[in-house]
């Protein structure tokens, strides 16, 4: 063989030797690429979800702690205007929920809200107290709502605390 040729040969295959070594490079280079890529979106992707749920139950605890509010702002507010009539009359009027409307709107949007939130302590903290405010506004007397609501402000306290606590884990 020709020592020209040889040379040659030795040099087209030394071209395709290195192209394919390079092709074979782009190929690996551009999977792990494209696999970090993936990886980088769908982290992106678990980020934006975890940032949605976060926003979701800070919306609905907030919303909560204020219907909560004002279910204990409605007992009261029937529980002074009973006292005003013993006042008045020396009797204690009998408990009327037609004189107060929005107490079963906001019971059921409190109902509503508390479906809605993730943690079990909060949900059964919600109900406690719920339920320990109906107990009182459902007193066959007005002169046990007091008490009534007194016992209330122990599952009260440890509710606003649960929020608190969620509220900051969220923010």
């Amino acid at each position: 063989m020709d020592p020209v040729a040889i040379s040659a040969l030795a040099g087209a295959l030394g071209v395709v030797a290195g192209s394919l070594v390079s092709s074979i490079g782009i190929v690996y280079r551009e999977r792990v690429v494209g696999r970090r890529e993936r990886e980088a979106q769908q982290a992106l992707r678990e980020q934006q979800l975890a940032d949605q749920r976060a926003a979701f139950q800070r919306d609905t605890i907030l919303a909560l702690q204020d219907a909560m509010g004002k279910l204990w702002a409605l007992s009261a507010d029937a529980y002074n205007r009973a006292l005003a009539t013993r006042n008045e009359t020396g009797k204690w009027p009998p408990p009327e929920p037609a004189d107060l409307p929005e107490l079963h709107p906001v019971s059921e949007r409190i109902t509503a809200l508390r479906a809605r939130v993730f943690d079990d302590e909060l949900r059964s903290l919600v109900s406690e107290l719920q339920r320990s405010i109906w107990r009182a506004i459902e007193a066959a007397d007005w002169s046990e709502q007091d008490e009534r609501m007194k016992a209330a402000r122990d599952p009260r306290n440890r509710m606003l605390e649960r929020m608190n606590r969620l509220l900051k884990e969220l923010f």
